[in-house]
């Protein structure tokens, strides 16, 4: 079947969609679709898109397909990969490689977001351009506003959402001392107030939707390596941990998507009401103060089944590391604590002299230490609660477009540490 036959009933309902919506045209999904047509993308012929509302659109399935089935295949000259940016900016660029090294003395402590940088540089390029251009369709379906909090609404934070909310600040300051540092001539100036506006643009665009890609065992054979990209039409699949759609190594030329299945698949049939939400997982999936800051939303029970259990203790802690923040979880659904949380504080409390040791003695020690671990946990719930509770009077009282979300997210959180100390007080919060 060729692509155009495969994509034609996705137009139609597209087409419809917005004559009974006109208010979604600020988003041209019909445009990208025609786009992607135009271009070469490979859309199944299963795909539709969804309305989830307030500008808001994903990718949902209408019928089974198989488990691996490729969904998506988007070729690569369209990607924006931070390695080739790379490249392509060292091979104009006057001072050549050197470039580079400019570039990360101005980014600073914000360095390591080097390879961020480059995407965010190209989408600026982008959208600074007077005229339409090969890339105008895929701008104009991306949202035109992303969240921004002001200082009122920053002190309604609980403490790690108001750091991560600061440290987008300051590594957006450091990516536009970065942009003037390449000494382009007209490129951007900290002094024009259209040039920061829409590179903060940029920068809150590619941050919500790029990922470092991670190939799968096999990609190598293809020259896959790895790499930090933003994807067109891969950008509009939403959040869910775990996810139902997964970047597969089917061909180097393509980034392809395929679904991997999903847990209602196993109790539903194929029928007229058939359809499935497809999601990617955006990373840190127990982290909700990244995805309120970063993605504008906040999670429940379905989309993050485990939130961070706010504990995180030193690198000589192989179970309470930062390395191991996405196991240091959590159950919302009903407050349990993960075994990785249990051992992360008998491991402090005991200071085993190697790993061999901890795990010969480990369930000998869970029974000596229970109580003391019952305490520190309990300690930390209680200091959770409490900063949440303390702030429910100033978000009450305090007016914004984002209170109503972060309103819900204090909601959230309350829920799930109260559902932990319940068990905690129960002694049934132990998955050891």
């Amino acid at each position: 079947m060729s692509h155009t036959k495969l994509i034609k009933p996705l137009l139609n309902l597209l087409l419809v969609a917005l004559l009974v919506h006109p208010t979604l045209a600020g988003r041209d999904v019909v445009a990208l679709s025609k786009w992607a047509k135009d271009q070469g993308v490979f859309l199944h012929d299963k795909l539709e898109w969804k309305d989830y509302g307030e500008e808001d659109w994903g990718l949902v399935l209408k019928d089974p397909v198989e488990r691996g089935t490729v969904l998506l295949k988007v070729p690569r000259r369209l990607v924006l990969d931070s390695t080739v940016l790379r490249k392509d900016y060292q091979a104009v660029a006057t001072t050549k490689t050197e470039c580079v090294e400019i570039l990360k003395e101005a980014l600073g402590d914000f360095a390591l977001h080097e390879e961020n940088f480059w995407i965010v540089l190209q989408l600026y390029r982008f959208k600074c351009r007077s005229s339409s251009h090969r890339f105008s369709p895929w701008l104009d379906a991306m949202p035109t506003i992303f969240p921004q909090f002001s200082p009122a609404e920053m002190e309604c934070l609980p403490f790690y959402a108001q750091y991560a909310a600061q440290y987008q600040d300051k590594k957006f300051q450091a990516f536009c001392q970065a942009v003037e540092a390449l000494g382009e001539k007209g490129l951007f100036s900290t002094n024009n107030p259209k040039d920061v506006s829409t590179l903060k643009w940029a920068f809150q665009a590619v941050n919500s939707r790029f990922w470092k890609t991670n190939p799968l065992e096999g990609a190598k054979q293809l020259d896959m390596l790895p790499t930090s990209e933003l994807v067109p039409l891969g950008d509009m699949m939403n959040h869910r941990d775990p996810p139902n759609v997964q970047m597969v190594p089917e061909d180097p030329e393509h980034v392809c998507f395929a679904y991997m299945g999903d847990d209602a698949d196993e109790t539903s049939c194929a029928s007229e009401n058939y359809e499935r939400d497809l999601f990617l997982t955006y990373g840190q999936p127990g982290n909700p103060h990244r995805f309120l800051v970063i993605f504008g939303f906040v999670p429940n029970a379905q989309s993050m089944p485990n939130v961070w259990s706010h504990l995180v203790y030193g690198d000589t802690n192989p179970y309470g590391s930062a390395a191991q923040v996405d196991k240091m979880v959590f159950h919302v659904e009903d407050g349990t604590v993960a075994q990785h949380v249990w051992d992360a504080i008998l491991w402090e409390l005991w200071q085993p002299s190697s790993l061999e040791e901890f795990l010969q003695d480990r369930e000998q020690r869970h029974l000596i230490y229970k109580d003391l671990i019952v305490d520190v946990l309990e300690s930390h719930v209680d200091r959770q609660l409490e900063e949440l509770a303390l702030l429910g009077p100033k978000i009450e009282t305090t007016e914004g477009p984002n209170m109503a979300m972060i309103r819900q997210q204090n909601e959230f959180l309350t829920s799930v540490f109260t559902k932990v100390k319940n068990n905690l007080n129960g002694s049934a919060g132990a998955e050891n």
